[in-house]
Order: C-alpha cells, then structure tokens, then sequence
C-alpha cells in the first residue's frame, strides 16, 4: 500500500486543528494510502501544542514537532519535510482555507504520473478588496521577477513526490520559498484551479504587511532583477550626466550661465550619482551571491517531538 505524509505548520491554530484531523481523516477514509499527519508547531502563543499533544497521544497517525521559535512558513514546513518518507506528501495551511477534500483530486493526478500537483487559486472568498489587490500585485510581479519560477495564483497547498521532497531537502538556501523551489527542481508538474475556502476559526495573519514582506522575500531569493535595475539605473543617470553637461555646454556658449562652472558643477553631480550607482550595482551581483550562503544557520530548530 502507498504512502502519504501531510505536512502542515501551526501557529495559534488551537481552534482548527482538531477540526483539521478530523477532515483528512474523513477524506483518508475513502484513499487507498497509509497516511499521517506531520504538524510543525512554530512558537504559538496560545495551546496550540497542548492541542498536538492531545491529538498525538489518541491517534498514532498524527506527529508533533515543537519549534524552539517562530520559523516562520517555510521553515516549519522544512522541518515537516525532513520528517516526512512517504511515497507523496501534501504541503498546506493547517487554518482549513485549504480544504482537505482536495488532496483526492492531488492524488488522481499523482497517481496519472505528476510528481508535483499545486492549486491555482481562482477566487479569495471572504478576503478584503485590498488583500486581494495584495496578491494581484504579489503574483503580477512575482511572475515576472522570478522568470516563472512562480507561478501565477499559485498557492502554497501541493502535492510532491517523495523523489522531489528528496530533493528538496537537499537544497539549503536560507531564503526559502517553496513554491519556488520545487518550480526551480522542474519535474513533471499541473496546477489545478480551485477556490480557496473561507476561514472558519481565529484570525488570518495574512495582513497588508505580512503579504508584502512575505511577497519581497520570494521575490529576492528568486530574482536577480532588481539588482540589474541597480546597475541599469546607474548606465541611464551616467548618461544623463554627459547629456546634462553637453547641454549646459551649449547653452554656456550661446547665453551664457547664472555662474563661472554652472554647467561642469550640474553635470559632474550627475556623473557622480551615476558612477556610484553602477559601482553599487556590480558589487551587489557578487554581494547577492555570497550573501546566500554566508549565514549558513540552519532553516528550522526542533525543541520537542511527540507522536510516532
């Protein structure tokens, strides 16, 4: 029989997770796999432990592991990954947005030959206009940034292979999103369009400032982009420079200026500005590689285990 481990990262979901368990177990029912649950508890201010601890203990297929801090998202989700060895692991939210009854449809198509399956969000019911705008604009960017490493309304809700979380453990990037890794690992892969699910208990932490954040992390550990515009920026102001100087040259010779070294004094800021920018520019191509691998503290810390 295969196997299939669910990894999921809780912080002050007290409320949800029996819930939770008891939708995939509902689900699991009716699947052909041995399954458990993995649940990566990330510095909760609430019972949220005391609430894993209690499901661990009445039901064996259920794994705690307790965060020394928050690590945040993915590194949570790290942390579940190295604990998981089944035959495909589910990755999602553990706050019910992303239903359980959809890890059957990921399955369908695990078992049609996709080592990665990933929901494309087609509609946000019960999210604001401006957290919608939010991720418009995350996505838009993204995108394009990332030269389609992510992908567009792409969520974090997926089904991998065990070969891809293989694979994926290995690659030891401080800056993780994994959305993009897995892209980055380009296996056989189908996003499948599906509404996310309101939230039903507690409060999303997905605010205006946590989407933006969380938005320019996958954007800079997944492009280069914005440090070609540093360098792009500084070619266009150095040649403003000379443009500026040649026609405050001109206009010395037919009209004169307001004072001796007007012209030369405008033109060399600009040159100035210019060669700084561009200087900046290529010292952050080989800064942003360093700067990766310099810090190479470890993605996630486990303080406790519970659970089989």
């Amino acid at each position: 029989m295969k196997t299939l481990d669910i990894v999921t990262s809780a912080k002050n979901e007290s409320q949800n997770l029996v819930h939770l368990v008891q939708a995939i177990e509902k689900v699991m029912e009716n699947e052909p796999y041995t399954w458990r649950v993995i649940i990566s508890e990330n510095a909760s201010k609430d019972d949220t432990w005391e609430v894993i601890n209690s499901l661990a203990e009445k039901n064996p297929k259920v794994v705690g592991l307790r965060m020394s801090r928050d690590f945040g998202f993915e590194g949570a989700i790290t942390a579940g990954l190295s604990h998981a060895d089944a035959d495909a692991v589910v990755i999602m939210a553990s706050d019910l947005q992303d239903p359980p009854e959809y890890i059957s449809i990921f399955l369908r198509m695990f078992e049609q030959g996709y080592d990665h399956v990933y929901q494309v969000v087609e509609s946000r019911p019960g999210v604001s206009k401006i957290r919608n705008l939010n991720s418009t604009l995350f996505y838009l960017l993204a995108e394009k940034f990332s030269k389609g490493l992510i992908q567009r309304n792409s969520s974090t809700f997926r089904l991998i292979s065990r070969e891809v979380r293989d694979n994926l453990i290995q690659l030891e990037e401080r800056n993780r999103f994994i959305r993009a890794l897995v892209s980055w690992l380009g296996y056989n892969s189908i996003g499948i369009s599906l509404p996310r699910a309101p939230r039903v208990y507690g409060k999303s932490k997905a605010n205006s400032r946590h989407v933006f954040s969380y938005a320019m992390k996958g954007i800079l550990a997944n492009s280069y982009s914005l440090l070609d515009f540093v360098g792009i920026f500084g070619i266009m102001t150095s040649s403003i420079s000379f443009i500026t100087t040649f026609i405050f040259s001109m206009v010395w010779i037919f009209h004169g200026v307001p004072f001796a070294g007007f012209g030369i004094l405008v033109g060399s800021i600009f040159l100035g500005f210019g060669l700084v920018f561009l200087c900046l520019g290529i010292i952050a191509q080989y800064l942003s590689l360093v700067y990766e691998e310099i810090k190479a503290r470890p993605n996630f810390v486990i303080r406790e285990i519970v659970g089989s």
